[in-house]
């Protein structure tokens, strides 16, 4: 079971992944600045990626090293778009995605 600091992590994360998907349908990639648009939200999801990362669930931490992964490569982004980075971002948040998926499979 997670603990009540691992629920609320899980979802401030949602809440900045759901915010990165808007981002990403709604701008033009080179208008992508997400740490530099959101500091506080990307700020929190930092600190949530880093306690998901060292959570002593198997399938958690693994969620929290693939969303620390996810965050380097949107500072990436935020440096300047490239297609590399763009496909990058997409590798890794498919990555995000299944990872978080078999975490709450995982508890459920």
């Amino acid at each position: 079971m997670f603990t009540e600091q691992e629920r609320h992590d899980i979802k401030a994360v949602g809440e900045t992944l759901g915010l990165v998907s808007q981002v990403l349908t709604y701008t033009m990639p080179e208008n992508w600045r997400f740490n530099a648009q959101f500091p506080e939200r990307f700020r929190c999801f930092r600190l949530a990626a880093g306690r998901l990362a060292r959570s002593k669930d198997r399938k958690l931490k693994e969620y929290g090293r693939a969303l620390i992964e996810f965050d380097v490569c949107l500072t990436e982004l935020d440096r300047g778009f490239t297609q590399a980075k763009a496909a990058r971002a997409a590798r890794l948040g498919k990555r995000v995605v299944d990872t978080m998926q078999e975490a709450k499979a995982h508890v459920v």
